[in-house]
């Protein structure tokens, strides 16, 4: 059953085809897409909608080139982490209590979740 954005344009049809509210194909066939046309996951890569690496060989990254995952540990995009050895914290270095996942934004409806388990989904649906 075919979902729809808020301008109705669709946004999952039918045939496991996603699109973004600009029309554009967002996933088809394995490859995902940014709502700028740029490709935002395809054989295992990531990539941010202005182009950059996101994702490659077990290392994740922010927008703006820091490493956001790497050996089990996970940073924000301004360089502090945000989880380690079990514990979560905040951009300003705060543990925060009762938090349990961690995921990056690529693009409008594209995210990367690096804990519990890497995914890449598309409107909230799993691709990878």
């Amino acid at each position: 059953m075919a979902t729809y954005h808020t301008n109705r344009r669709i946004k999952w049809d039918d045939f496991g085809m996603a699109h973004h509210a600009n029309g554009r194909t967002a996933f088809s066939l394995g490859i995902a897409y940014h709502a700028n046309g740029r490709t935002a996951y395809s054989l295992g890569v990531a990539y941010h909608d202005n182009g950059r690496t996101a994702h490659s060989l077990g290392v994740a990254y922010h927008a703006n080139g820091r490493t956001a995952y790497s050996l089990g540990v996970a940073y924000h995009d301004n360089g502090r982490t945000a989880y380690s050895l079990g514990s979560f914290y905040d951009k300003a270095g705060k543990i925060i209590p009762g938090k349990s996942t961690f995921s990056v934004t690529l693009g409008p409806g594209i995210v990367m979740h690096l804990i519990p388990n890497f995914k890449i989904t598309v409107y909230d649906r799993k691709i990878s």
